[in-house]
């Protein structure tokens, strides 16, 4: 019984990531451009508390983004939804890969 209690707990977490994008030379304002519209997006989305998006000052080709998601699973759902799929089609065109790192807090 206590260990399906911290598997409750667990997945009531918050999920706070840390995204690295390499984005193709002569891409970037594009995929800046395109990166906010989806940022706007995923604002509305439930369970989204926080999410922002930075530009390596020291490598311009490297975009960051930080967010924090309510819960694993509101997180889940915001990547398997229509609006993610569709991004990862756009991305694709503007980007050579990106990073996930799931942070916990320490």
């Amino acid at each position: 019984m206590l260990g399906a209690f911290f598997m409750y707990i667990a997945a009531m977490s918050k999920v706070s990531l840390f995204v690295t994008i390499e984005v193709q030379p002569g891409k970037v304002e594009a995929f800046l451009e395109k990166i906010r519209e989806q940022i706007e997006i995923i604002r509305g989305e439930d369970g989204c508390q926080e999410i922002e998006l930075f530009q390596n000052s020291d490598e311009l080709n490297q975009v960051h983004v930080w967010e924090v998601w309510r819960d694993r699973a509101s997180w889940d759902l915001h990547m398997s939804n229509g609006a993610s799929k569709a991004w990862q089609e756009t991305a694709a065109q503007y980007t050579l890969g990106e990073k996930i790192t799931v942070l916990k807090s320490a």
